[in-house]
């Protein structure tokens, strides 16, 4: 299964879309409005109208390394902050 990060930006129709994308499957959620979403979920966000930038995509692999990079990433920067 293909996994696609998006971004998005607009608050408008963003909690509803999620809503709507977490009863039909997995949602991983990350910092400044990126999430991870399964490929058949890009069509569940044009037929709501929810705009939204595509920044990658890949198997569940890349899923996976997605996460645990921003993880890392969050620990660095409450490290050194």
């Amino acid at each position: 299964m293909q996994m696609v990060k998006i971004q998005i930006a607009e608050r408008v129709g963003r909690a509803k879309a999620l809503a709507e994308l977490t009863l039909r499957g997995k949602v991983i959620c990350l910092p400044d409005h990126v999430y991870v979403v399964p490929e058949p979920a890009l069509e569940v966000l044009n037929e709501m109208s929810v705009t939204f930038v595509e920044l990658g995509r890949g198997g569940l692999d890349y899923a996976e390394k997605t996460l645990r990079d921003s993880i890392a990433n969050h620990s660095q920067r409450r490290a050194t902050g």
